[in-house]
């Protein structure tokens, strides 16, 4: 399974990657060096990342901040759990960005019950199809062509309305 944060721990504990990104002096945060070979290298291929942006927010919902100070450099840390030779503490990283997610959850579902009570929100108009219905539809984009000329025309039929 993918996760995140033991993958981050990974690129920044391979010294083959020091030129790119590696552990701050501190060894409580990294450094990316090089920003634009991070990604031409396509080492976050499995963070299914397509710029730093996209990296960076990630980084975010994990917990990482961008250390103050070092302009020229892009330098993340964690608060408490991200430190070089102590991978044992990802797992509470996980649990508390867990714990956080929930916490942002209950806390938007308590404001929307709270909008919908004072009236402020209307309820999106719901479509119900009939099962009938969705067992026509679903034979009709999984029936076998006859149309199709090739097999992969075939194999991507159902994109067909």
């Amino acid at each position: 399974m993918y996760q995140f944060h033991v993958y981050v721990y990974e690129i920044v504990d391979d010294p083959s990657l020091d030129s790119i990104i590696s552990w701050s002096k501190s060894n409580k945060s990294f450094v990316i060096w090089n920003p634009t070979e991070l990604f031409k290298k396509r080492i976050l291929k499995k963070f299914f990342c397509c710029n730093l942006s996209q990296f960076i927010t990630e980084l975010d919902k994990y917990g990482f901040v961008r250390i103050e100070g070092s302009d020229e450099q892009l330098e993340f840390g964690h608060k408490q759990y991200f430190v070089r030779g102590k991978p044992e503490l990802l797992n509470k990283m996980r649990l508390q960005a867990a714990m956080n997610r929930m916490k942002k959850s209950a806390k938007e579902a308590k404001a929307r019950a709270e909008a919908e009570k004072n009236g402020a929100v209307r309820d999106k108009p719901r479509i119900i199809i009939h099962a009938d219905d969705l067992k026509k539809r679903y034979r009709q984009i999984f029936r076998p062509s006859t149309i199709a000329e090739t097999p992969l025309e075939n194999r991507f039929r159902h994109l067909r309305i």
